[in-house]
């Protein structure tokens, strides 16, 4: 009869040979191929079963230790995948921040150098952008037609540059009209009673000489000098009133002075 050692060597190998797993030797049932081995009927009775339990254990133990390593080396291939996807977006992200980047400086380049070329080529505050057009797309520096630049870009760059052409001749137009337009000028009558301040053709009269004139559209010169000629009318008001309320008080304060030097010079008298 063969003891427990020599016994468990014939289990062991019999269920390499044949194949044995935990799952398929289960509490004491006994493979064909054990039981008809010569072997298995040399290991004693009591010990076959027990040899047999502690195979499968040690089976068992075996496959989850290797199932333990495939699950780890599975998460550990997860982890490097989910990595590598993260390293991706990532990058993925960076090259747009970057060519987002790149996009906006180009941009801002073309609407510098679109601007520049408005400040050369178009002078006249009265310039429409159908005219306009074709002369900035002769441009040879090809700023027109930047592909950085939708046609509504430029359409609307040019407005604005028309805008502020606008407000510049509006300003300077104000100036003219306050240095001709004076206190003195106005004071001035025509045979009719018309001053610079009340009728817009004597106005032009004195204004049309001047070359700042002539920058700006007719109906806003009108527009311009009637708030002018108001403010100016307004102020007139103003410092006539207040010369005439100054004038009320002194007489008033002229005559209570009298008074009491009247009434002083009686009592006086009295004594």
């Amino acid at each position: 009869m063969l003891g427990r050692g020599e016994g468990k060597m014939v289990v062991v190998g019999r269920g390499k040979k044949g194949g044995c797993s935990s799952r398929t030797e289960e509490g004491g049932v006994v493979k064909d191929s054990l039981r008809n081995d010569p072997r298995y009927k040399s290991v004693k009775h009591e010990d076959r079963e027990f040899l047999f339990n502690e195979y499968i254990s040690e089976l068992r133990a075996a496959e989850e230790e290797s199932e333990r390593e495939a699950k780890s080396k599975r998460e550990e291939q997860e982890k490097l995948k989910e990595r590598e996807r993260e390293f991706r977006k990532r990058k993925e992200r960076e090259e747009q921040e970057m060519e987002r980047v790149r996009l906006k400086v180009r941009r801002k380049e073309a609407v510098s150098s679109f601007q520049a070329l408005l400040v050369e080529t178009i002078k006249d505050p009265l310039a429409s952008w159908t005219e306009s057009k074709p002369k900035l797309e002769k441009d040879p520096q090809a700023r027109a037609t930047n592909p950085d630049l939708d046609v509504s870009d430029t359409e609307k760059l040019f407005r604005e540059h028309i805008k502020m052409l606008n407000e510049r001749c509006a300003q300077e137009f104000r100036s003219l009209l306050a240095e001709v337009l004076t206190a003195e000028a106005s004071a001035q009558d025509t045979e009719n009673g018309k001053t610079v301040l009340n009728s817009w053709s004597t106005a032009k009269r004195l204004l049309k000489p001047d070359p700042r004139y002539n920058k700006i559209p007719r109906k806003e010169k009108e527009v311009l000098w009637r708030r002018y000629a108001d403010e100016m009318l307004r102020k007139q008001k103003l410092a006539l009133d207040q010369k005439e309320e100054k004038h009320v008080e002194l007489k008033s304060r002229s005559s209570v002075d009298s008074g009491r030097f009247l009434s002083g010079s009686r009592t006086y008298e009295r004594r």
